[in-house]
């Protein structure tokens, strides 16, 4: 198959292996992918993001970096065909899915993060049967690709118990922070105040319905923003830091109100400092997050199909296999995207404006 495969810090098109899918397996043809945060730090800091999995017994991050790695595990494809054993959607149907497979030895690996398992920077894809989910007719497939990072968030609130009155900050606003805010007004909670640097991504905020947009580089505080709007209140302040910027957590725990839960989503590559006694004297829960409800990746899906979540107005740029470099390029400038999407068909080497 056609793909294109990090080899020493770039990518370079060209052929890999077809994936064959095993025991319980399903094979996608792929049809979108997205481009997340966790795989700029991949390609930026992959002995730090290496031995971060090493550190914590992770294996589903565990890749060997002197061979291909295929990258890509918000995808959206087709189902081409299954292994043995294999049931679910008829072939041609329009899926996505749970990026995780089983290797030979019965180890969960992360589509993507994996040499054995290719993910949608390639034409094909193999993954566990049972995690595919079809694509309802209303939703562009290419679309519903947003589906994964989307469901972070929304999967990431719905571990809280934030609800109505619940005063909320979240810093940070891709994909996976446009998440955290929609799902915290999804839940009746506000004031929901939206920090980013990028013009672009405060006015997505604005237009999910965040009650307030901070810039940061103006030196005003989210933090002190959202409690001036929310006057006294029972309710515990959320505050979600989407960003993996060393310094932001230690910085949240002195400005955070007496009894916040800060949600750390963004994955800092390197060691950190934090004072914890600060947090400590004001009851201040901090939880590191990961995994979600898996339900919440399914009705994420349904929040794109019915139009509660406009998917289109998130992305801003799209690029075949070889513009892969210079997407990641433009990424690492948040003012100028919020998604974008690689697509197996597209041709050339550039970044292009979505749908041409």
């Amino acid at each position: 198959m056609r793909a294109a495969a990090l080899v020493a810090g770039r990518f370079a098109v060209g052929e890999q292996p077809d994936p064959v899918p095993g025991p319980g397996q399903a094979l996608v043809a792929t049809e979108a992918c997205g481009i997340c945060g966790s795989d700029l730090s991949a390609v930026a800091h992959t002995a730090e993001f290496l031995r971060a999995s090493r550190d914590s017994g992770t294996t589903g991050f565990l890749f060997d970096p002197a061979r291909p790695l295929v990258m890509g595990h918000e995808f959206s494809g087709r189902v081409l065909g299954y292994g043995p054993g294999a049931r679910g959607p008829a072939p041609g149907t329009g899926v996505v899915a749970l990026p995780w497979a089983l290797d030979a030895g019965g180890v969960v690996r992360t589509v993507g993060y994996s040499n054995a398992f290719p993910g949608g920077f390639g034409e094909r894809i193999v993954v566990q049967a049972e995690a595919l989910l079809p694509v309802p007719d209303s939703l562009d497939l290419a679309l519903a690709a947003l589906t994964e990072p989307l469901a972070v968030g929304f999967g990431n609130i719905a571990r809280t118990e934030a609800g109505p009155g619940t005063p909320a900050v979240v810093v940070g606003c891709g994909p996976v922070g446009l998440g955290a805010v929609a799902a915290l007004l999804e839940r009746g909670a506000g004031p929901v105040v939206a920090c980013d640097p990028s013009a672009l991504r405060r006015a997505a905020a604005a237009r999910l319905g965040a009650h307030a947009v901070v810039d940061p580089s103006g030196g005003e505080d989210p933090v002190a923003h959202c409690a001036a709007l929310a006057g006294p209140r029972p309710r515990p302040t959320v505050v979600v830091n989407c960003v993996g910027l060393p310094g932001m957590l230690n910085r949240l725990l002195h400005t955070v109100p007496r009894g916040a839960e800060i949600l750390q989503i963004g994955g800092v590559m390197t060691d950190d400092v934090i004072r914890p006694v600060v947090g400590i004297y004001k009851d201040v829960t901090v939880r590191m997050c990961l995994t979600y409800p898996p339900r919440e990746f399914g009705a994420t899906l349904d929040r794109l199909a019915d139009g509660r979540i406009d998917a289109a107005a998130l992305v801003t740029g799209e690029a075949g296999f070889g513009g892969l470099d210079e997407a990641f390029a433009s990424l690492r400038r948040p003012e100028r995207h919020i998604k974008v999407l690689i697509r197996p068909g597209l041709p050339g080497a550039g970044l292009l404006p979505p749908g041409v």
